[in-house]
């Protein structure tokens, strides 16, 4: 029999996905401000970047 709940399964695997994605790059982020001394600051060209990133690494995956 053909699972039926496969588009919900799809959607919880992204977005389970999506959110370690999310911890790992701020927990990498925080420790390499923290290494300087630092505060964390997010402006659109860094937010830019690691979209870009993402996109290829999602590329590359499908």
């Amino acid at each position: 029999m053909e699972d039926k709940k496969w588009k919900i399964k799809t959607l919880l695997w992204g977005a389970g996905i999506g959110l370690i994605t999310g911890l790992i790059t701020a927990y990498i982020k925080i420790q390499r401000a923290e290494s300087k001394h630092e505060m964390v600051h997010f402006n659109s060209k860094d937010t830019a970047k690691v979209g870009l990133a993402v996109v290829e690494i999602l590329k590359k995956l499908i």
